[in-house]
């Protein structure tokens, strides 16, 4: 039922919406990564400056988007 009643909502809603998802994923694997106790590595190093990319740019958009 909830997929029905999401097909009525305005375009840049659901667009909205599935950007949230995508910001609050991003913003969950950054305090993973940052609550991690070892040393950061190069690999975690670079898998948190892409992610926090990601985050960074979700945002914006969003910001765009509400206007």
């Amino acid at each position: 039922m909830h997929t029905m009643s999401a097909v009525y909502l305005p375009m840049s809603e659901r667009v909205l919406d599935k950007l949230a998802d995508i910001l609050f994923a991003t913003d969950e694997i950054l305090d993973m990564i940052r609550v991690e106790e070892r040393l950061p590595d190069a690999t975690t190093v670079a898998v948190e400056s892409s992610v926090q990319s990601v985050y960074d740019q979700i945002n914006e958009l969003m910001k765009k988007l509400a206007d």
